[in-house]
């Protein structure tokens, strides 16, 4: 798909109408973050602001939630390139007539103001390109990082997760941080990887509190996704992701369709836990992460799912236990002694 078109798709969509078809209110201009999670009490105060001249918005908290039209829908709907296109392709039908319009107005409804077409071949093609630059990004990302070891290392021993699993899940450190982004944006430029969250919009990668990286595999071991972690405890969110959407949970390689029982965890760091015991386990990035698309990705399993036993954690598993079922996926809920994630358990029992 033409560049210009998908301008013109931007162009057609006020922010304000998107926002309203999502059914995200707007309070003085500014909305809550799409990753609670990040925040403290769930963004309560509204850390998004919203700038209907330009279309765009931007988290003061989290880097990777910024962008415009096609990226709010993305980050709101957990979708990818393709969908969010296709939801901008028919929303003006379903916008509410007269909320506020950008600087650049279109006269919803009537003949020649609608939505470009979006032929699914050209959409198709668009995602396909976007995923496999991710990917190839990603992939040298992980290139320049070497295995976990060190102070990187001795934080995970403290919570009880040691070498073997660093090593059979790939996990990897950022141990020379002017290093390898002298490296990255030599080779790559900084558009592209700002635009996929590696660097930031001041043109620096973005993980240099952020050290351990936790790479998501698909089943033929090609990194697809990245949650980095703080290892300072004072950093604020203890997480970073790369932008884009979610394609599977972590650890897939698990989701065999053999029979059998899969731990599904809240987090990498309970993910590594459950592992470090011997127990088949897969996660997903935050509570509310769990995909309607991932459930027959489960066939064949008995899923117990273990997520944080406080009100996010409460609500994401219902969630999830709800969309599992509804694929034909057993499921039921396992839940960690109040006041305790997997890893507090396991290192206090």
């Amino acid at each position: 798909m033409a560049n210009a078109d998908i301008e013109a798709v931007k162009a057609a969509h006020p922010i304000l109408d998107v926002l309203g078809a999502l059914g995200i209110p707007v309070s003085h201009g500014r909305i809550r973050c799409l990753r609670p999670e990040n925040h403290s009490h769930g963004d309560r105060t509204p850390s998004v602001s919203i700038w209907t001249d330009r279309g765009q918005f931007k988290c003061w908290v989290c880097v990777d939630v910024k962008g415009d039209v096609i990226d709010l829908v993305r980050l709101a709907r957990n979708c990818g390139f393709r969908e969010a296109l296709e939801f901008l392709g028919g929303a003006p039908a379903s916008l509410p007539a007269g909320r506020p319009q950008s600087s650049a107005p279109v006269n919803r409804n009537l003949p020649g103001t609608e939505a470009p077409a979006l032929p699914n071949q050209a959409t198709e093609s668009a995602e396909a390109e976007e995923e496999a630059l991710r990917q190839t990004l990603l992939a040298a990302l992980l290139d320049a990082c070497p295995p976990v070891g060190g102070k990187i290392g001795q934080y995970l021993v403290k919570r009880r997760i040691f070498k073997r699993t660093w090593d059979s899940q790939r996990l990897r450190m950022v141990d020379d941080y002017a290093g390898i982004s002298r490296k990255l944006e030599a080779a790559h430029g900084l558009a592209d990887l700002e635009r996929f969250g590696i660097f930031n919009p001041a043109g620096h990668l973005r993980f240099y509190r952020h050290v351990l990286l936790f790479p998501y595999y698909d089943p033929t071991g090609r990194a697809v996704y990245l949650q980095a972690r703080a290892i300072d405890p004072e950093a604020k969110p203890k997480e970073l992701s790369l932008a884009g959407h979610i394609p599977l949970p972590y650890n897939s390689r698990l989701l065999d369709g053999e029979p059998g029982q899969i731990y599904l965890c809240e987090g990498v760091i309970d993910t590594l836990t459950l592992l470090e015991q011997g127990f088949p386990a897969v996660g997903v990035p935050g509570a509310a992460n769990f995909k309607a698309a991932w459930g027959p990705l489960f066939r064949n399993k008995s899923v117990h799912v273990a997520f944080d036993p406080d009100a996010p954690g409460e609500t994401g598993a219902a969630k999830a236990i709800e969309r599992l079922q509804a694929a034909g996926i057993e499921a039921r809920r396992l839940s960690p002694p109040a006041g305790m994630d997997l890893n507090d358990w396991f290192r206090r029992g």
